[in-house]
């Protein structure tokens, strides 16, 4: 059991069901094709045991940062979309819980992230979620749990949650330190 990358359109299709089969309401789509990685940067990792999907994540450009990029291909300058990461979405089996696999992912996210040069990686839990669980897990590893109804700081003098984006039972963010070459 270990994380790797889902690289393949067929592999985010598995991960996309996962994340289907566990969250109300995603998106069909909710998953990069492996055609628009320039625009959405995503890193989506999974966790498998031989052929079966233990869990996985997926962290990319935030929305905002996605419109962003955009209008960079328009030729508009503005400046380093990839210094912040948007925690999507994670999912565990029931079956794979308990046994380190959210862990798992987290560390690998997190060491990709710093490798690719973000600074700070954020992302919120909705109320239909174990929140109190998901609150425990985050601060564990090492993320700032903001309060219910406390907004993220503002990051590089930008606000990252689109207006009028519905309030989340918590969000969370963590600075990340730079890799040391």
């Amino acid at each position: 059991m270990h994380v790797t990358l889902a690289v393949t359109d067929t592999q985010r299709a598995e991960v996309q069901r996962l994340f289907a089969g566990t969250f109300n309401d995603i998106a069909p789509n909710a998953v990069p094709r492996t055609a628009d990685d320039a625009l959405y940067r995503p890193i989506v990792a999974q966790v498998r045991d031989g052929d079966t999907l233990l869990g996985a994540a997926l962290t990319c450009r935030p929305q905002m940062a996605a419109g962003l990029a955009m209008a960079s291909q328009l030729g508009h300058a503005v400046g380093d979309l990839d210094a912040v990461s948007e925690l999507d979405l994670m999912a565990v089996s029931p079956a794979a819980r308990r046994r380190g696999v959210g862990t798992d992912l987290v560390r690998y996210l997190e060491r990709s992230l710093r490798h690719r040069g973000t600074k700070v990686w954020f992302g919120n839990a909705t109320a239909d979620l174990e929140v109190t669980g998901l609150r425990e897990f985050y601060g564990r590893h090492g993320f700032t749990v903001l309060q219910h109804g406390e907004p993220l700081p503002p990051f590089f003098g930008r606000e990252w949650t689109p207006p009028g984006a519905e309030q989340p039972a918590f969000f969370f963010y963590k600075r990340l330190k730079p890799v040391r070459r």
